[in-house]
């Protein structure tokens, strides 16, 4: 399945500012049994009404399960959670 995780920062420049170690958090969840795929997908645009960021995730139900869980998820949410705006997630078959 697909989990995406689209988020608006507050600040614009964080997102290239943040973009690589967003990166190599999201990398790290890679070591999580069905957890197969991690992409980042930072926006082009530049309209205030867009989001920031899309991270794209392969996982099975199990994997979204280990991920929800892990440390990576914890410390996105602790780390990142204050300086975004908007946030929506999306599950959906592949």
């Amino acid at each position: 399945m697909k989990h995406y995780i689209i988020a608006k920062f507050r600040d614009r420049n964080d997102t290239q500012r943040l973009l690589p170690e967003i990166t190599e958090l999201f990398n790290q969840t890679l070591t999580l049994e069905g957890v197969e795929k991690v992409e980042i997908h930072p926006s082009n645009s530049t309209r205030e009404n867009r989001y920031s960021l899309m991270i794209e995730m392969t996982v099975t139900p199990e994997g979204l399960e280990r991920y929800d869980a892990c440390e990576a998820h914890k410390l996105w949410k602790a780390k990142y959670g204050d300086l975004l705006e908007g946030k929506a997630i999306f599950d959906c078959e592949e």
